[in-house]
């Protein structure tokens, strides 16, 4: 056969430029993983945040469209003696019954990515520091999971949407994240577990219940 003829099927690539080729491909592809794994990965306190922004705001509409009190509850697993140190922060939706008799679950816990805590040592954070026994007859029900009371805490929305606080102030109304392990039975991180880089807030509205992402230099 007379290539010159027929030069277009003898047209190929040198095997140097074959590797070259494959060569940048692989370098390009390295380069995206990280951009692409920031936008899906769950991990860290902004995963966090995006899961308990939802949540807030699935609580928030579901007040208001149903005229029925609402109810997030925030499970801080590391809190207490038992539970080994990977255990993850949790949040749960409830909501009043229709005749105001009971608490019913509307969603299912949702556990923070592995690492993430809630930030409830700041004693000026007035909805970590809620007592789940604020929430009045009729009692909080056995839960799925088993929690502790004492590894609960909450926010509760109004059926207008609004954020109830015990103070019935606006102080204190945001959620801290932070990176780390809890020292065992208590609020308290571990000196030597807690990572550097700071903490994710989000703020609540006190009337409107609506959350914000915030950016403040908690200690």
């Amino acid at each position: 056969m007379n290539c010159k003829k027929l030069h277009r099927n003898c047209i190929g690539f040198s095997l140097i430029e074959v590797l070259t080729v494959v060569a940048i491909t692989a370098m390009l592809m390295t380069m995206a993983i990280p951009a692409i794994s920031g936008f899906t990965s769950p991990a860290g306190r902004k995963g966090a945040v995006t899961i308990v922004m939802n949540t807030l705001e699935q609580a928030r509409v579901s007040a208001i469209e149903t005229g029925r009190e609402t109810v997030v509850l925030f499970w801080k697993k590391n809190g207490v003696a038992g539970f080994p140190p990977d255990e993850q922060d949790a949040v749960l939706v409830l909501r009043k019954s229709q005749d105001d008799s009971a608490w019913e679950s509307i969603s299912r816990w949702v556990k923070l990515p592995k690492g993430v805590l809630l930030d409830g040592a700041d004693e000026d954070s007035a909805i970590l520091q809620n007592d789940v026994s604020d929430l009045t007859t009729p009692s909080v029900p056995s839960l799925p999971g088993s929690p502790n009371i004492d590894q609960l805490r909450f926010v509760r929305f109004t059926n207008s949407g609004s954020i109830w606080s015990p103070s019935g102030s606006s102080a204190g109304l945001y959620i801290a994240f932070t990176e780390g392990q809890r020292a065992t039975g208590t609020d308290d991180l571990q000196p030597n577990k807690q990572k550097s880089g700071g903490k994710e807030v989000i703020s609540l509205a006190r009337y409107t219940g609506r959350s914000t992402m915030d950016i403040v230099d908690l200690q």
